[in-house]
């Protein structure tokens, strides 16, 4: 185990330093120092040097400079640590007046509640044939609409909220695919937006976010507030 040594029989595990070479070469280049840490071995270097050769004052002072540099850095640290921890609570607080808005967001989704669902796409140009898709949470197919041919521009459709087989789907948040084509099978490009009931504020990796149901919601994709 390294110790320190110096002109009196007084030693530090771990460290090694000297009146000379101060205490930014006491380090391997992997550690690093607190501020504590710091002031200590400022005292046992300060203990330890020999008195036929003190440390010389432009050394001292590089050394106390350190020190200063350390304090501020860690205030600094602290402070902004605070600062994101104040924004994130108010962040959250602000969201909260959400809860229970209906918003449209871009995205495929579908918030069934009791009754029939109204899903909106916006088609590029005319489509020949266009294919409705409504998926449940996990992806899986459950109910496939054949809507014919639909003009260029905005679109709503009505689900009733069954199953392919007639069932009554439980409310919830579920998903749904475009398929769309024109006269010579080529693809039309369908935009989706959505209408979802703001069910809650979710902290999503340390940051609220906006939940609505099993589905968070991510603030820029809002189109708009209702």
């Amino acid at each position: 185990m390294a110790t320190v040594t110096s002109a009196t029989s007084q030693t530090t595990p771990g460290v090694t330093t000297s009146a000379s070479g101060g205490i930014s070469g006491a380090l391997s280049g992997n550690q690093q120092l607190g501020q504590n840490d710091f002031l200590k071995l400022l005292v046992t270097q300060l203990k330890n040097q020999d008195p036929l050769k003190p440390m010389d004052n432009t050394a001292f002072v590089a050394e106390l400079a350190q020190f200063s540099q350390l304090d501020q850095s860690t205030k600094q640290v602290q402070l902004l640590e605070k600062s994101i921890a104040q924004q994130t609570d108010a962040m959250q607080y602000t969201l909260l007046p959400m809860i229970g808005r209906n918003v449209q967001v871009e995205g495929s989704l579908i918030d069934l509640k009791d009754g029939p669902a109204k899903l909106t796409y916006a088609l590029e140009r005319e489509a020949s044939t266009v294919r409705v898709t409504i998926q449940d949470k996990q992806g899986k197919a459950i109910r496939i609409l054949d809507l014919g041919t639909q003009s260029a521009g905005k679109q709503e459709v009505q689900w009733d909220g069954r199953n392919q087989n007639g069932q009554l789907m439980p409310n919830g948040t579920y998903q749904y695919q475009v398929l769309a084509k024109d006269v010579k099978g080529g693809a039309v490009v369908a935009a989706p937006s959505s209408v979802l009931k703001i069910s809650g504020v979710r902290m999503v990796e340390g940051t609220p976010q906006l939940a609505s149901g099993d589905f968070v919601i991510d603030r820029k994709d809002i189109i708009e507030l209702r």
